[in-house]
């Protein structure tokens, strides 16, 4: 196989997300012009949460980049700090690749970070499950930044389509 055309990173920092990313996944797995690197963080490294890095690699993928990014507990304090870690480490990511595409998915403020963090370098955002509604939590305001922040919209229904449209 030659070397890749485009560039695809894909952000996953739980193993919820990484699941909903499987068939994207397979399908890029199978495109010799797409190269496709998986960048995890969040609770994927921590102990606390299963450390299901360990599903990535069971289900075939190679992990280009990993950062134990998860707070210690779910106060205001440690999140603010796990968010600042996941852009400090995801910053180090942007200065030493170059990636045509980043996909990001759903609303929580690790992805949030991530999707920041890429901002001041220009790189494109595909965001998956924009235009959603998690009612009482700070999750709408991570979902609607990420999908300010992004070029391409990939919407889980008409609805959420009108809203990010």
């Amino acid at each position: 196989m030659g070397t890749p055309q485009v560039k695809i990173a894909i952000l996953t920092s739980s193993r919820a997300d990484f699941g909903i990313y499987l068939p994207l996944l397979r399908i890029l797995s199978t495109e010799e012009k797409i190269g496709t690197d998986i960048i995890a963080f969040g609770t994927h490294l921590s102990a606390r949460y299963g450390h299901t890095l360990s599903h990535i690699q069971e289900a075939g993928f190679n992990i280009a980049w990993s950062f134990d990014t998860a707070p210690a507990t779910d106060t205001p304090g440690d999140i603010a700090r796990s968010m600042a870690e996941t852009t400090r480490q995801l910053t180090k990511v942007w200065e030493n690749s170059h990636y045509d595409l980043i996909f990001a998915l759903g609303d929580r403020y690790e992805m949030f970070a991530a999707v920041a963090s890429a901002l001041p370098f220009n790189l494109k955002i595909a965001h998956i499950h924009g235009g959603e509604t998690t009612l009482g939590a700070i999750d709408n305001a991570f979902r609607h930044a990420i999908t300010h922040m992004s070029a391409f919209h990939f919407t889980g229904a008409e609805p959420y389509r009108m809203k990010v449209c």
